[in-house]
């Protein structure tokens, strides 16, 4: 994939073999003043203000026809579907999202090379971040918009690997060195920071925050909990590991500007946010999982237990009142769901 001031150009890659299409408008440049920086927009945050980011990347792919890999789930539609992943980003931009993400969750080594694509992982890491940066650079917004590229230690459900959701099954020191060359690669490609995603792995994580200063990149990181049989929040990955155990450990690591709950159950993201201001006293993020009725793990994602636009921002209501800054949505939340907590953050402002 080549991008040029001229008009990005992609290869795309399918059965019937390579061509070169373009399928966005020339690169054109932010009105001069505009100031595309994380410092823009973290200066907000310290401010106070409440940024909004965008919803699922993955599931907005496979809701779109994008096809999932058994295994990779949604890292080879970056090549697949670059269209179609180009259009989601730019779709988040316009309803006001202020950090897109680059669909990267899936495209780890330890991901990658059990299911036969180890091959693509410098690819398929630079080509999610530059569309995504494509489409952040030909999408009129009136404020500064980042590009994340998100890493994490939680491997998809299914696929050859074995050992879906169980990070500890995987060797460290090679998870931190891929970690480390993969945020190299966001970084050349043009990703403004680094999102840790489903995280919790006192082992694990980590190995993302050193691989973020390695580079000198900055780093959000999202920690994902879930009820355990006695109603007590759990690490995702491991219900034998309480959250606020998980949380003191990882926040005792640093390295981190903002830290939050994600790919979590609305219903218990406002508990564990709770236990993690008992640990942590910067900037906080929700963004939860939505397919409320699915267990997990599961083979393939379904659509049927989606919550609605409002209550999702009923829930993003209470999470602001207790003190989340950053705000947006994972699994199965979409861009009509961003678009209506954005109206209601304005009527609220216009309001106040």
């Amino acid at each position: 994939m080549a991008f040029s001031r001229a008009g990005p150009q992609v290869e795309k890659t399918g059965l019937i073999g390579v061509v070169s299409v373009a399928f966005w408008p020339p690169y054109f440049a932010k009105p001069k003043g505009f100031e595309l920086s994380y410092s823009a927009v973290m200066d907000e945050i310290k401010g106070g203000a409440v940024i909004v980011i965008d919803g699922a990347t993955g599931t907005e792919l496979q809701r779109r026809g994008a096809p999932m890999h058994s295994g990779a789930w949604c890292a080879a539609a970056t090549q697949s579907h670059p269209e179609v992943l180009h259009e989601i980003h730019a779709d988040y931009i316009r309803c006001g999202a202020r950090v897109v993400t680059a669909n990267t969750f899936a495209t780890t080594r330890e991901v990658l090379e059990p299911n036969g694509l180890g091959g693509r992982f410098e690819a398929l890491n630079r080509q999610a971040v530059e569309i995504a940066v494509a489409a952040r650079d030909t999408t009129p917004s009136d404020k500064p918009v980042l590009v994340a590229g998100s890493i994490s230690h939680t491997r998809p459900s299914g696929g050859s690997s074995g050992h879906a959701w169980s990070p500890e099954s995987g060797d460290i020191e090679k998870f931190e060195a891929d970690c480390t060359e993969m945020v190299a690669i966001h970084k050349a490609a043009g990703a403004d920071l680094i999102l840790g995603e489903m995280l919790g792995c006192p082992d694990f994580t980590p190995c993302v925050i050193r691989a973020a200063q390695a580079n000198d990149m900055p780093l959000w990181l999202g920690i994902s909990t879930m009820a355990g049989a006695d109603g007590t929040l759990r690490c995702y990955t491991n219900d034998a590991q309480p959250l606020g155990d998980v949380l003191e450990s990882i926040v005792a690591v640093g390295g981190a500007d903002v830290i939050g709950i994600m790919h979590s159950k609305p219903g218990v993201t406002l508990a564990a946010l709770e236990i993690l201001k008992q640990h942590w006293h910067g900037p906080l993020m929700a963004y939860p999982d939505s397919l409320t009725g699915d267990d997990e793990p599961v083979d393939a994602i379904t659509f049927d237990h989606v919550i609605g636009d409002e209550a999702f921002v009923d829930y993003c209501d209470q999470w602001q009142d207790a003190g989340v800054q950053v705000l947006g949505g994972c699994c199965g939340l979409t861009v009509s769901h961003i678009a209506a907590l954005t109206r209601h953050l304005s009527d609220v402002a216009a309001h106040a």
